[in-house]
């Protein structure tokens, strides 16, 4: 079995020049047959699992995005999207890892007790590296088809094929408005929802995500539609 704390370490001599076999030399000799064994029973790592029993009987397990905080979701978005850099993907994947699969006793999502999250790392890091990334997969299948397909277009815009040559440039090269809105994307999210009244933002950020898809996406479709209402005037006031 190949933890996920071990899986780490590989990724990081899997970088260098000399591999894997710089990671296994330096192994106790009882250990080189053994981990070299594990090592080819475990990799490639299968990405299209799902969690198991076992991992569900150890922690709170968050594979549905609906089942989410916004908090939590917001997190988890700013490392998947690279907001949130870590030193290795693998890293970010433990991130992800200790986003998903919460302590059995906490009855709602609490990252800021630092004992409690301490004790939950190291029990992820204790876990084979598969059952963590079963978790993984089933969750980011699940955001696919949450946020792109049942969802489209409420966070995350869908281009026109005619705009995209346009955006891409817009991408490489942002205005001073675009930067702005790239950084306060989800506190302005946040703000719009608590209505700007700050003393609310504590309990939006608390909200289920199957409360907040169905107001974003109703927020969204009706922004499109004034939109093109407010195009239509513009047009009509040219001729």
């Amino acid at each position: 079995m190949i933890t996920f704390r071990q899986h780490l370490e590989i990724s990081k001599y899997s970088k260098s020049d000399s591999g894997m076999f710089e990671y296994i030399s330096k192994l106790p000799p009882e250990d080189k047959v053994r981990v070299t064994r594990d090592i080819s029973e475990t990799y490639p790592l299968n990405m299209k699992g799902k969690a198991s029993d076992n991992i569900k009987k150890m922690f709170n397990v968050h594979t549905d995005v609906m089942g989410l905080v916004l908090g939590q979701f917001i997190m988890l978005e700013q490392i998947i999207t690279g907001k949130t850099r870590y030193q290795s993907n693998e890293q970010n994947d433990l991130a992800i890892a200790e986003l998903l699969l919460r302590p059995k006793h906490h009855t709602e999502f609490d990252n800021e007790q630092t004992e409690d999250e301490a004790i939950n790392k190291e029990k992820i890091l204790n876990l084979p590296v598969q059952e963590v990334y079963n978790v993984l997969s089933e969750f980011l299948a699940n955001r696919d088809f949450v946020l792109f397909k049942q969802f489209s277009g409420v966070f995350y815009e869908i281009s026109d094929e005619d705009e995209s040559e346009e955006n891409d440039e817009e991408q490489s090269d942002p205005t001073g408005e675009q930067l702005f809105t790239q950084q306060w994307y989800w506190y302005s999210m946040v703000r719009r929802l608590a209505r700007e009244d700050i003393t609310m933002y504590g309990k939006i950020y608390m909200l289920k995500m199957e409360t907040v898809m169905p107001e974003m996406s109703f927020l969204a479709q009706r922004n499109k539609i004034e939109s093109a209402h407010q195009r239509q005037s513009e047009a009509m006031r040219k001729l």
